[in-house]
């Protein structure tokens, strides 16, 4: 198996992994939500819990591997996309139970709020990382600590290759001097204080 071959299974494992997350995450909520309105939806409901976590996390799953080759659409494109959702939802609400129209809009709904945060967080550690200069910021979080400098540059090429993002070296280094979809940017390695110790992350800062 190549190198490449290896980079792309890491990733997907990845994505599977994160989208899992995120379909378990909704069930939750739902499992939240039906028990709550227990007497007009639990009887109905009780009995799809176990193949709607499945299926939680297999379409969590499947749109997180969708977002490996493309990246997440954004800004007028990202608004179109909810309304036409919502309106689907709304042409087929009339056809199904009560109950299922419910789950649909609740998961849809906490889908919604999970990418806001997300966008949200994103922009915020990035004006955190700004401090006011010109350019812009963006803040990668790490697992763990890059063992060496081929490790780092090898967990900055895994994420731009996993957001679509095309990357060209001027200093192959760390710190690094790279153009990224041709804006000519610094990534260094940085740490901030957490409660288990260092939280690392890669710091990637426009020149």
């Amino acid at each position: 198996m190549t190198k490449k071959n290896i980079r792309n299974k890491e990733l997907y494992m990845e994505s599977i992994k994160r989208g899992s997350l995120v379909g378990g995450i909704i069930w939750v909520c739902v499992v939240i939500f039906i028990s709550i309105n227990y007497k007009t939806m639990g009887k109905a409901a009780l009995p799809w819990l176990v193949p709607m976590l499945a299926g939680y996390i297999v379409l969590g799953a499947l749109l997180q591997l969708g977002t490996v080759k493309k990246r997440m659409i954004n800004g007028l494109a990202a608004l179109w996309s909810i309304i036409i959702i919502m309106f689907a939802l709304i042409c087929i609400a009339y056809y199904i139970p009560d109950w299922i129209r419910y789950i649909i809009v609740l998961s849809f709904f906490v889908l919604v709020v999970i990418w806001v945060g997300d966008y949200w967080y994103l922009s915020r550690m990035a004006r955190k990382l700004n401090k006011g200069r010109s350019g812009y910021a963006l803040c990668i979080s790490l697992k763990e600590k890059p063992s060496s400098k081929e490790d780092f540059l090898r967990k900055f090429e895994d994420y731009c290759y996993r957001e679509n993002i095309s990357l060209e070296y001027e200093v192959k280094d760390v710190p690094a001097i790279v153009l990224m979809d041709g804006i000519r940017c610094e990534v260094r390695l940085d740490s901030t204080p957490g409660f288990g110790g260092a939280e690392y992350m890669m710091k990637v800062t426009e020149e």
